[in-house]
């Protein structure tokens, strides 16, 4: 599929914090144009370590934990299931409302924090992901390259994949705007 077409843009290739900072930074800049920016993305606190890393909702900003306290020797997940469908829960309170609104949402992008092992498994954000396609509104991801496979089923040519790089987040939404037009 050809980046003119896709719904759903994936930015891989790089360090965890690198991406949800493009993620961030990205959200900032089609915002800032004007577009409406709906979605979730990961916020590691100054000094904080893995426990403490937060999932920001853009509308709201309304912060969920991403793993929980396991107490002191835990070596099982720590993800926080509580906490990633709360946060999904946001996103598709504010895709809801968004559609209530009416009008033309060609200008409106949902930011989803990752596709990861949860997601891969039909947890974590998962439902967000459907709202938004069902809505048929854009999303701007990552994608774990760990579940790249799981991702390619999940969205099957509804996708395009590209490297971590804020040009490649520009080009593929000024050509969905473009089309739009």
């Amino acid at each position: 599929m050809s980046l003119e077409r896709s719904m759903i843009l994936a930015v891989q290739g790089a360090d965890r914090e690198v991406i949800q900072a493009l993620l961030a930074q990205a959200a900032r800049r089609l915002a800032s144009s004007g577009a409406r920016v709906i979605g979730v993305i990961e916020h590691l606190p100054e000094g904080g370590g893995h426990e403490d890393v937060l999932l920001v909702d853009l509308v709201s900003g309304e912060t969920n934990r991403l793993h929980q306290d396991l107490g002191p020797g835990a070596a099982g997940c720590s993800l926080d299931p509580a906490g990633l469908a709360a946060a999904s829960a946001g996103v598709e309170r504010a895709i809801a409302a968004r559609l209530a609104e009416g009008g033309d949402l060609s200008d409106t992008v949902v930011v989803l924090s990752k596709f990861g092992r949860q997601e891969a498994d039909g947890q974590g954000l998962t439902s967000a992901f459907h709202a938004a396609v069902a809505a048929d509104l854009r999303v701007l991801t990552s994608v774990s390259p760990t579940v790249r496979g799981q991702w390619e089923t999940f969205v099957g040519d509804l996708a395009h994949i590209v490297p971590a790089r804020l040009d490649a987040v520009d080009a593929w939404w000024n050509v969905a705007e473009a089309l739009a037009d």
